[in-house]
């Protein structure tokens, strides 16, 4: 719960200091997600909390190189966060 609660709470400050950056439903997803990843352990959570960001940016990163976004543009954070915790699973577990 532990884990839960500070995954969600980062994400929560996240959603406060960058409006445009993080949405509420990503907040939301976050507490089941972080429960799912401290089960795991707290390596696990900061490895898929890490693995989120690069996933986000890589994709981020490639519609920008193919001109199929501009920098204005917002995407779902949330298949993001989903596959850093796959990835995190798969590469610490």
């Amino acid at each position: 719960m532990l884990a839960a609660a500070a995954v969600a709470g980062f994400c929560l400050a996240l959603l406060l200091a960058v409006p445009a950056g993080i949405g509420p439903g990503d907040v939301k997803f976050a507490l089941p997600l972080g429960a799912m990843l401290g089960w795991y352990g707290w390596p696990v959570l900061f490895t898929g909390t890490l693995c989120t960001f690069l996933v986000a940016g890589v994709y981020a990163l490639v519609l920008l190189i193919c001109h199929r976004a501009s920098r204005k543009d917002s995407f779902a954070f949330g298949p993001s966060m989903a596959a850093g915790a796959f990835v995190a699973i798969l590469i610490v577990s």
